[in-house]
């Protein structure tokens, strides 16, 4: 019998190939989103949050990448990272 902690690390394994891959693949928005975005961290599928919670959370991100010296946002990435958010959003 395989030790309880392998079977986690197995099933942890196991999730993260597991997850779906972002909308709109290959275009500039869905390019400029997992670019921009995941230079941070994993860029998080569109339909993990409303539209709404995504214009807050990206105003967010923007304090923090002012905060740790990350090149801004231009309006135009912001524009098109928000429509493609926005686009793609969950559905309530």
């Amino acid at each position: 019998m395989l030790p309880a902690i392998l079977v986690l690390l197995l099933a942890v394994a196991g999730i993260g190939g597991c997850s779906k891959p972002l909308p709109e693949q290959n275009t500039a928005a869905e390019q400029l989103y997992a670019e921009r975005c995941g230079q941070c961290h994993r860029a998080y599928g569109p339909g993990s949050l409303s539209a709404a919670m995504w214009e807050v959370q990206v105003q967010m991100m923007e304090a923090k990448m002012r905060q740790y010296g990350v090149p801004q946002l231009t309006d135009q990435e912001r524009e098109t990272i928000l429509s493609y958010l926005t686009r793609n959003a969950e559905r309530q």
